[in-house]
């Protein structure tokens, strides 16, 4: 028997944890299995546009499932043609006895439920209804969307306090052009963010990070964008990492990067020569930051 919690959950940030931390809390006192329902993408991935995930799919499940959860993805169009009626009998069948749920939740069909069909057809089935209001900071209500927005405008340290950790990108390791080995001398890992999912690119730039690499904190500098210096017949963006202090092969490999810290906007030089000097002082700067904050 469940008590369940339902959304997309991307980023899983405060405002998330303030309702898996009430599930588990009500899961706790009936002695119930926590569960989570966690959708995909959320419902921009299909009608208005999306600007990709905070987080992959696979690694909010593993967020949740270490807070003690019971996770189920599903992907929107398997579910949107259920009727809201049908969606809350499909939950009781499952064998929900309690839902926990923001006073904005919808379901089903056209979105036709909501907290306050819960409350009177849920609660005639049998239901128990826990509805809970908006966790805000400085009277803004800490949500995905606002998370993203920061994160489109590289307010990074903004966007780590939402999600109350490191926001993280992961992906394999490719080989390119080597232009940053060769000809700049900064060798760069180049990621593949969106190896299988639509995840989110920030704010067009460099970024200060961090990876465990053979059991190792190694700091970066991430660059995010779409190399302007460059003459490229198609322009898409691209993230790839100089690791201070580390050099070795990581090809193939799947890598995650914390982002700690927008160090500055993606600039068109006029040369190859200046690139470098910007990037020798990216690198002066980042460890200087680095040393002083204890990133």
């Amino acid at each position: 028997m469940y008590v369940l919690t339902v959304g997309t959950f991307d980023g899983v940030h405060k405002g998330h944890n303030y309702i898996l931390n009430n599930t588990l809390k009500e899961a706790k006192k009936d002695n119930l299995i926590p569960l989570a329902i966690m959708l995909r993408y959320p419902i921009g991935q299909y009608v208005n546009g999306f600007d990709g995930l905070i987080l992959p799919s696979w690694k909010r499940k593993s967020l949740m499932e270490k807070m003690g959860f019971k996770v189920k993805i599903v992907d929107m169009e398997d579910v949107w043609k259920i009727t809201h009626e049908e969606y809350l009998n499909d939950l009781i069948n499952l064998g929900v006895k309690k839902i926990v749920c923001g006073e904005d939740f919808r379901f089903g069909r056209g979105a036709l439920g909501d907290v306050s069909y819960l409350l009177t057809e849920g609660v005639k089935k049998g239901l128990k209804i826990k509805v809970l209001h908006d966790l805000k900071n400085n009277g803004k209500r800490i949500s995905s969307t606002l998370i993203r927005k920061s994160l489109k405008k590289g307010l990074i340290e903004k966007a780590n306090f939402m999600l109350n950790r490191h926001w993280t990108l992961e992906g394999p390791i490719y080989e390119d052009r080597h232009v940053g080995r060769d000809r700049l001398g900064f060798p760069t890992a180049n990621m593949d963010i969106r190896y299988k999912e639509d995840i989110l690119f920030p704010a067009y730039g460099v970024y200060i990070s961090k990876s465990l690499l053979n059991e190792k904190i190694v700091y970066g500098l991430t660059s995010v964008g779409i190399r302007p210096t460059y003459y490229e017949k198609k322009k898409e963006p691209k993230v790839e990492t100089f690791y201070m202090d580390f050099d070795d092969n990581l090809y193939d490999q799947i890598i995650e990067i914390k982002i700690l810290k927008f160090l500055r906007s993606e600039i068109k030089f006029n040369s190859e020569k200046d690139l470098i000097l910007q990037m020798k002082k990216d690198e002066i700067l980042a460890r200087n930051i680095i040393l002083k904050e204890k990133l």
